[in-house]
């Protein structure tokens, strides 16, 4: 019976992402989509349904009561017999949520756990950066291989169809995607949204793509300090080959028509040079945990109060 409060903390924590993650993820691609500004904030909120999840579970066993003012101490076990209780100091007294935790976790972990395996099987790369690879590929396209260590492939008859201007504006692009570390950011997406519907987690991180591809093109823009040669290098990678909506960080992906109209205008469609993934991201979501200990007891009590009025 001991088993049985891991269990509810863990399908409590998955339910209540899959949850938020469901609602969430949809909204905020609509959001995105009328203003592109927004999705530098991806991260944070593919984040927000894990660690939501994660507090709402973790405080509801941790001991306390707000009317008392209580921290990490227990007193139902005396005073309220026969609630149930979401304890470690009597861990038994959540035995009847056992069933109902398997329930859950039957549904839902089967299909988490073979999305986090795909991204988790995702290779490193192997560090070569935004020197190209020429390699024959199934499409005209060049797309930076790894996310720990990087690593920019291009297709042969792509580097071939292109000058040697041309060539500078790709591979500038791509050290605008290094200099932003996407790979490492659309890495973290792929495996944060996996607690979602995959639909919904996959119009996320398209809207993250778009932003990440016009980012990129403004870093090779300020770098070449010619926006319309960066943009004839798309127009030719268009006439070349085909517009890539894949999942990936893609020099002719994302919307290739928009991209080349953007750059040729000087317009601003919500690029942002920086990283997507700093230290104030970190601090924020290590406050944010420090916020939920603190209002733990609040949590624990209500977390019981509404099982105790459900079952």
């Amino acid at each position: 019976m001991a088993l049985s409060l891991p269990l509810f903390v863990l399908a409590l924590s998955l339910a209540v992402a899959w949850i938020v993650a469901a609602v969430l993820f949809p909204l905020w691609s609509e959001w995105v989509a009328v203003s592109p500004r927004l999705a530098r904030w991806s991260v944070w909120v593919a984040v927000l349904p894990v660690v939501v999840g994660a507090i709402l579970a973790l405080s509801s066993v941790i001991p306390g009561d707000p009317h008392l003012n209580q921290f990490f101490s227990c007193h139902c076990a005396t005073s309220m017999p026969g609630w149930l209780h979401l304890c470690p100091l009597h861990p038994s007294r959540a035995a009847g949520l056992m069933l109902p935790s398997l329930a859950v976790l039957a549904v839902l972990l089967p299909g988490r756990w073979r999305s986090l395996g795909a991204v988790i099987s995702q290779p490193l790369g192997h560090g070569g950066g935004a020197e190209p690879t020429v390699v024959d590929l199934p499409e005209p396209t060049a797309v930076l291989h790894g996310w720990l260590r990087p690593s920019l492939v291009v297709d042969r008859g792509l580097w071939e169809s292109l000058s040697s201007t041309h060539r500078d504006a790709l591979a500038a692009h791509e050290r605008g995607h290094l200099r932003r570390r996407d790979p490492l950011t659309l890495m973290l997406l792929r495996g944060v949204v996996c607690v979602g519907p995959p639909s919904a987690g996959h119009g996320l991180i398209r809207g993250w793509l778009d932003h990440a591809e016009f980012s990129a093109d403004a870093i090779a823009a300020d770098e070449l300090g010619d926006p319309v040669l960066v943009a004839e290098a798309l127009l030719r990678c268009a006439q070349v080959g085909v517009n890539t909506r894949q999942a990936s960080l893609s020099w002719t992906g994302g919307r290739l028509e928009q991209r080349i109209q953007t750059l040729l205008d000087g317009r601003d469609e919500g690029r942002d040079l920086r990283p997507d993934i700093g230290a104030i991201d970190l601090l924020g979501v290590f406050g944010l945990g420090m916020a939920a200990l603190y209002v733990s007891p609040w949590l624990h009590h209500q977390v019981e109060h509404f099982l105790n009025l459900s079952l």
